[in-house]
């Protein structure tokens, strides 16, 4: 029933980030308690600014507070697998990432895993104008592909264990990697990029897949030939090392 009167009110509800929101309040009550609870953690605080946010595919609540901590509430199950999984990941890869990853911290509520996060400043890539994008595409395009290529050919001990086969090695294109790079970086005023978000999805695999994904969107927003940007940088970068590695073999 709750599904149904969310589909009629949200019907009729242009904007998608608040339809998305009215659909999850609707069918999830309980998020007003996880503001309670969010409330209750900054009873000490001098200042307590909080907003909501629905997580991509309404999987999560998320509530941002005073600017300095994300909470993100899962709404589909406990969370606990997935929390745990994404904190392994972001441990071992965060000291290798040449862009900073939010530092992490699980947290429970009522049984199910609250992931607390660093508040990661900044305007969000998919925000920029494409006008303006367009002038500072080389840039960004190169700062991507750092990322791209340190963390792919990275491969900490202490994560093998979640690679398809344990012995499996980096490759071109291959490698550890999160792979919705359209939009989850972060950048200051001057375009350096200060943050890349959301690690939730990051695996050991080719990517292929979510690189054509990232380039189709790109194009579609008006942020021309950044895909093509981002394969150049990384290549460049991949074959240069590679080749300096043969030759001192």
């Amino acid at each position: 029933m709750l599904h149904f009167i969310s589909n009629i009110i949200c019907f009729v509800i242009p904007n998608k980030k608040l339809r998305d929101k009215v659909r999850v309040m609707i069918r999830y009550p309980r998020v007003f308690g996880y503001v309670r609870f969010v409330r209750n953690y900054a009873r000490n605080m001098k200042k307590r600014d909080i907003q909501t946010r629905v997580g991509r595919g309404c999987k999560n609540f998320v509530v941002l507070l005073n600017d300095k901590y994300v909470f993100k509430f899962p709404l589909m199950s406990d969370g606990v697998a997935v929390a745990q999984r994404e904190k392994r990941i972001t441990d071992a890869l965060r000291p290798i990432s040449p862009i900073k990853i939010p530092d992490m911290k699980i947290m429970t509520h009522n049984g199910i895993a609250v992931r607390r996060y660093e508040f990661a400043h900044g305007t969000l890539l998919s925000d920029v104008e494409p006008r303006v994008f367009a002038v500072h595409r080389d840039k960004i395009a190169k700062q991507i592909a750092k990322m791209i290529y340190t963390i792919g050919e990275s491969d900490p001990e202490s994560i093998r264990d979640l690679k398809p086969t344990p012995n499996a090695k980096p490759d071109y294109l291959y490698g550890w990697f999160q792979g919705d790079i359209w939009q989850n970086f972060m950048l200051d005023d001057d375009f350096n990029i200060t943050y890349f978000i959301d690690w939730e999805d990051t695996a050991f695999q080719s990517f292929l897949p979510a690189l054509y994904v990232a380039t189709r969107t790109w194009e579609k927003r008006g942020y021309a030939y950044m895909g093509v940007s981002v394969m150049a940088e990384y290549s460049k970068l991949y074959f240069k090392n590679h080749k300096r590695a043969k030759s001192n073999a």
